[in-house]
């Protein structure tokens, strides 16, 4: 994968306007897109209008998807693919709960501008990001560069969820003819060419209700959930096992989450109930495939039948299994992104890895494309209170990306 000429990225990245970049940011930020399932009004249907109506104003074509009634991707571009490449600029509308705003000491959503950070939810994950990307194709856009292909950007719902808008992208033309994509995720800009994976293990574990004065009449579920939490550290190390070791994400984890009993009807002290459940966060590194994890975790739950009997321990995956994503140094997309660093920021790019899964999960395992996570913001404050991006990561990573897509796309 060959650079671009140094003038063709210094005219592109001089058409990089961080006042504009700064502004819509907190623009995003401002649009409260927290999706409530009680409340039909909380979507990501407002940011998406705004998203819209931004790269409309700049001439871009786009499409609105509406993948879910109020909950719309857009997907704009820029040039056509022909027998050259299309990349995806790839960011997600959705944010997480502000939880209680006295807790914040900046609302969380007026997206105030101090001491050069911005404050807000979803200020790093990610209205930051995704604003970087679509300033970024502006100045493509801008600098009358001539694109060897497509430059896509895709602004989607429900990442934060059962990930509906980048498996419904994946459905269509434009996501069909994707090459690659960088996901704008806040990883401080590092360039993460791999990302744990995740299934959420939802276990159902039935006994038998009994008198909690004569527990021998029945089959406590509550005994057998214990069995099965005993069991967390084991299947842990089996994981671990079957996984390959990676230099920048955490080995892999199994985190009960949930645990309940009973799970219907209402608690009683002198009730031993028929159900619990619980729930168990297992996080993988790349190497085990679905069949490989579905086994250690069938075994976990049999040996928890097996020390409580006369109870039965099954389970099933939340939203199915997100597995563990990887990507070679010597894909021609890292190529681009390593020399895009250097262009855009004039430092070596440092590596890292992503320790959640994202959008290019999907867009990994659907398509098969190669993908390359780099975005503005610290990757622990997500989630968090007093959410925040710095204003240089987030400039560099507009600069990243227009650097980064030329190359891709051979300018």
């Amino acid at each position: 994968m060959a650079r671009v000429g140094a003038a063709v990225v210094k005219t592109a990245l001089s058409c990089i306007d961080e006042d504009e970049l700064i502004e819509l940011t907190r623009a995003l930020i401002r649009i409260p897109s927290v999706v409530r399932p009680d409340d039909p009004g909380a979507t990501e249907a407002m940011v998406a209008r705004h998203v819209e109506v931004w790269l409309t104003k700049q001439g871009f074509d786009l499409e609105v998807q509406e993948v879910a009634p109020g909950r719309p991707n857009v997907v704009a571009w820029l040039g056509e693919k022909g027998a050259g490449k299309s990349l995806l600029l790839e960011g997600h509308t959705d944010v997480v709960t502000e939880g209680d705003p006295v807790e914040w000491t900046h609302p969380p959503f007026e997206a105030d501008l101090v001491g050069g950070r911005i404050y807000g939810r979803g200020a790093a994950d990610m209205k930051s990001g995704l604003a970087a990307a679509m300033v970024a194709a502006a100045a493509i856009k801008r600098s009358g560069v001539a694109l060897g292909g497509r430059l896509v950007v895709g602004a989607l719902v429900d990442e934060e969820g059962d990930m509906l808008g980048a498996k419904h992208l994946c459905t269509t033309a434009i996501g069909r003819e994707l090459d690659a994509a960088i996901i704008c995720e806040p990883e401080q800009n590092e360039l993460c060419l791999e990302q744990r994976g995740v299934v959420w293990a939802r276990v159902a574990i039935r006994g038998r209700m009994a008198h909690g004065a004569m527990p021998e009449a029945g089959v406590n579920p509550i005994t057998a959930l214990g069995a099965l939490l005993h069991e967390v550290p084991a299947l842990e190390r089996r994981l671990r096992r079957l996984c390959r070791r990676s230099p920048h994400l955490r080995p892999p984890t199994v985190t009960p989450t949930i645990a309940r009993a009973p799970v219907q009807g209402v608690e009683q002290p002198n009730v031993i109930p028929s159900s619990a459940r619980a729930l168990l966060d297992v996080r993988l590194t790349p190497g085990p495939d679905e069949a490989a994890v579905v086994r250690e975790i069938d075994a976990a739950c049999r040996r928890a039948m097996a020390r409580c009997p006369g109870s039965t321990v099954e389970w099933e995956p939340v939203n199915g299994f997100r597995l563990a994503t990887r990507v070679e140094r010597t894909e021609p997309l890292a190529r681009a992104m390593v020399a895009g660093v250097r262009q855009a920021t004039g430092r070596r790019a440092v590596f890292g890895g992503v320790p959640g899964s994202t959008d290019g999960t999907i867009l990994r395992t659907a398509l098969g494309i190669p993908i390359v996570t780099c975005g503005p913001g610290n990757r622990l404050i997500p989630h968090q209170v007093d959410e925040y991006v710095e204003i240089t990561e987030l400039v560099d990573a507009a600069k990243i990306y227009v650097a980064s897509a030329l190359n891709f796309l051979q300018a």
